[in-house]
């Protein structure tokens, strides 16, 4: 009985916010069909060839266009620099990390201009990716995200237990769908 009290408490408030996961999650999904947008890795398009590697002192005169780029128009500690030879141009990125949204600079290798990438729209999509992901909310948002998480963890834990409990003082024990 304990564990039903258990079972109980965590799962009023985090059926709220476990619906509202799974409402954007449907949201995100019909946007998707919406779209014709397929999930990640299912596109198995015809790539463009690879580019051939640039010669050694093509490779140092890139490194050399991208450092001092680097040096002089960031405004942060750069930690990572990339050459992109799978884009339509040759790019030069310097980045303050390799995670995603992190602060760069994109550089275009034959002449050495700044890329400035104009920001995306916020369309239907990404918002509901944000509102799902819990962005939206900033830091509170991540950690609701995370504690929502967990409850849904303790609620599978507590649960079955639940229902091994009741199944053990069956006389039938078989299985709940048969």
């Amino acid at each position: 009985m304990k564990m039903r009290r258990w079972h109980r408490w965590f799962g009023l408030p985090s059926a709220i916010l476990l619906g509202f996961i799974a409402l954007t999650g449907t949201l995100l999904h019909v946007d998707m069909i919406r779209l014709g947008q397929k999930p990640p890795g299912s596109d198995h398009g015809i790539q463009a060839p690879p580019r051939k590697l640039p010669s050694d002192a093509e490779l140092e005169a890139m490194v050399g266009t991208l450092a001092a780029t680097a040096r002089s128009e960031t405004d942060f500690a750069v930690r990572s620099l990339q050459i992109n030879l799978d884009a339509t141009q040759v790019t030069l990125v310097a980045a303050e990390g390799l995670a995603p949204g992190s602060k760069q600079i994109k550089i275009d290798a034959r002449t050495g201009k700044r890329i400035i990438e104009p920001p995306r729209p916020a369309d239907f999509h990404i918002v509901l990716q944000d509102l799902h992901a819990g962005y939206t909310f900033g830091w509170a948002g991540r950690i609701v995200s995370l504690l929502c998480g967990i409850a849904l963890v303790v609620l599978s834990v507590t649960g079955f237990q639940i229902w091994w409990d009741l199944r053990k003082r069956r006389k039938n024990r078989e299985f709940f769908w048969k």
